[in-house]
């Protein structure tokens, strides 16, 4: 049978991409060594030189028919007999990190279903508990369940949109469930550069580790510079190490180009700051109101402009 000959850091991705594309056969991911997985394929996935594969080898093998099929088959049997309601259904893969909300009535066994985890999935690297967000910066209370090589750092990488984004879930607020939102935006904005009928300037006062932003700056001609910012400093620094990465090998010179870490209803204050952006993005939804009388002064005042922003309101208040 046919196997997909992939880097351990990178097997997610291939799943993902042969599961969307029916490529996936149900035999389970094999370990070729310490550094390759094998992932099964069907018959109908492409020959070994499609150029969608990316030059990853394909290897013939003997599928694993016996893999477990889920996590919980790697439980210690003691615990396989407990109900499976009892088990988290709630994750989220950020990179090599698995994060999983805990009920108190899983309290007890969450090292054993983490070793559990990290047996059953050959890609994640650090197993914790997402005991919600907490502090000003609304960042996750994160506690390590498990580690495959004994290191506690929540650092990692994240692809979307075919784009490397350095994030912390530890430190820093991500969630890889806005990419749809995200590509809304780049909608929005190469709508606005269309009637502009010139690149525009984009400023991102919330920005975050940066993900709403290399859509954006991959797009030649669609943006001609960005503010971006946080309150948080770490979210800074890892925001100015992605912009780094995403404009290095642009032929665009962006200006403004400007990284700042203060809040955002200050930026008005600031002259290399106000008055410049054709876009503000405001992703805080649950203050956007009360910011957006501060935002303002940070549009170009000479013509059409887009706010894009999210916001929570109670029911009764929609009207």
């Amino acid at each position: 049978m046919r196997h997909l000959s992939v880097p351990r850091n990178q097997t997610q991705v291939w799943l993902e991409r042969c599961k969307a594309n029916g490529w996936l056969a149900d035999t389970g991911v094999v370990a070729l060594d310490e550094h390759l997985r094998a992932i099964p394929l069907s018959d109908a996935a492409p020959n070994a030189e499609d150029e969608r594969w990316e030059g990853h080898e394909h290897v013939d093998m003997t599928p694993n028919e016996q893999n477990p099929q889920h996590w919980h088959q790697h439980l210690p049997p003691e615990l396989q007999s407990l109900p499976d309601s009892l088990w988290p259904r709630a994750y989220e893969l950020q990179g090599d990190v698995l994060l999983v909300k805990l009920e108190d009535d899983v309290l007890p066994y969450a090292h054993a279903m983490a070793t559990a985890m990290l047996d059953h999935m050959p890609n994640v690297r650090l197993v914790c508990a997402d005991e919600g967000v907490h502090g000003d910066f609304r960042v996750r209370n994160l506690r390590i369940l498990g580690s495959r090589d004994g290191s506690a750092e929540t650092e990692t990488t994240v692809r979307e949109h075919d784009a490397v984004i350095r994030v912390d879930p530890a430190s820093v607020y991500f969630s890889a469930r806005l990419s749809q939102q995200r590509w809304g935006t780049y909608e929005a904005v190469q709508a606005l550069r269309e009637r502009l009928g010139h690149p525009v300037v984009v400023a991102d006062p919330y920005a975050g580790v940066g993900p709403a932003f290399p859509l954006l700056l991959k797009h030649e001609g669609l943006v001609s510079g960005y503010l971006a910012g946080d309150m948080n400093p770490r979210a800074v620094e890892l925001l100015t190490v992605n912009l780094d990465r995403w404009t290095r090998k642009s032929t665009s010179v962006f200006s403004p180009s400007s990284v700042v870490c203060k809040d955002a209803r200050t930026w008005k204050d600031e002259e290399p700051l106000r008055g410049k952006a054709h876009v503000v993005l405001v992703n805080l939804p649950h203050d956007s109101f009360e910011h957006l009388p501060a935002l303002f002064p940070l549009f170009d005042q000479e013509g059409l402009t887009l706010l894009r922003g999210w916001a929570i309101v109670e029911r009764e208040s929609l009207p």
